[in-house]
């Protein structure tokens, strides 16, 4: 070999190395999320265990939902056990994908503030293969720790599914597909604020606050995944419809005449009376629903345009660095 073949080869990596070097340099980083997830997601099973054993006990979970007595049974299950669960649901909804802005915002920012990056690119990979090489191992760690993660929170918050139903918003943003693609999102967001606004802090905050904002955003879009179904029921028992995500319901007379909620109420009165008007007494409910059975499609729908977002927002901090950051 001519020494100028060696000398590109030497200049030049192979992309194993550039990789190997890339989890070598940042495996604090990775090393510090897998054992910050693997404690909470511990804490969670036996949060969880502890829940679901008081569900059993209660017997909330093998009664019949079409019944009032069950429905009371349901209810002192969350009088009991339910404050912690919701309360903790609720921050996982709003923050459950913040460890990807904790991931992704530094990796970049973090150079740039300590003017490593003039070292790193005057190696053989030059600054893209490095970018390139750290991107890949940082996210792809976040995507596999974030699927597990939400492996987990979907186990630990199937009490709620009883009641809520599974497409309510906070049980659909914690199962595994959608939490891989929102962390993705939020990673690829706080990646490049970090290249182009070079600030750590910065950086992680455009970071979270994607991931506050992504869930209601995420709530509008789904809606439209697909069209929604309609369909006469027979019943005010929320928890005996079958998985269903309810979009919208209205009422009608025995007359067929369409009569608005709030009159609908008026004349009902209490949970029992309401009850009867639907079932024997004339009333009809109509529900524009999507059924049960489209919750994995969206889980996939969702989590594809997610991790599409995601990808295209590593891509342009690779670029940034590639062409703009001097």
């Amino acid at each position: 070999m001519s020494a100028i073949a060696l000398g590109a080869a030497t200049a030049s990596p192979r992309r194993s190395a550039v990789l190997r070097a890339a989890a070598i340099r940042h495996r604090t980083a990775v090393l510090t999320l897998v054992g910050v997830m693997a404690v909470l997601s511990v804490a969670m099973l036996l949060h969880g265990w502890y829940v679901h054993t008081g569900l059993h006990r209660l017997g909330a979970d093998s009664c019949d939902p079409d019944t009032v007595a069950c429905l009371a049974t349901y209810k002192q299950f969350i009088h009991r056990y339910g404050m912690p669960l919701q309360t903790l649901d609720g921050v996982l909804y709003v923050l459950g994908g913040g460890f990807g802005a904790f991931a992704g915002g530094p990796l970049l920012a973090r150079e740039f503030e300590h003017g490593t990056v003039r070292f790193a690119w005057t190696q053989g990979a030059g600054r893209s293969r490095w970018t390139v090489g750290a991107v890949t191992v940082v996210g792809g760690a976040v995507v596999v720790v974030a699927a597990l993660f939400g492996v987990v929170q979907r186990w630990w918050s199937e009490p709620l599914v009883r009641e809520a139903g599974q497409f309510n918003p906070d049980i659909f943003m914690q199962t595994w597909p959608v939490m891989a693609g929102r962390v993705l999102l939020t990673f690829g967001l706080a990646l490049l604020a970090g290249a182009v606004l070079r600030r750590t802090v910065v950086a992680v905050g455009v970071g979270l606050a994607g991931s506050v904002a992504l869930p209601f955003v995420a709530q509008v879009f789904r809606t439209h995944y697909r069209p929604p179904l309609e369909e006469a029921v027979h019943t005010m028992t929320p928890l005996s419809l079958d998985g269903r995500w309810v979009l919208d319901v209205w009422y009608s007379d025995p007359a067929g005449n369409r009569i608005g909620t709030g009159e609908f109420y008026d004349r009902g009165g209490d949970f029992a009376h309401l009850q009867a008007m639907v079932r024997d007494g004339g009333y009809t409910a109509h529900q524009v629903y999507q059924p049960a059975d489209r919750f994995w499609p969206f889980q996939f729908i969702e989590a594809g345009w997610m991790l599409a977002l995601g990808i295209a927002a590593c891509a342009a901090a690779v670029w940034w660095v590639r062409r703009r950051a001097v």
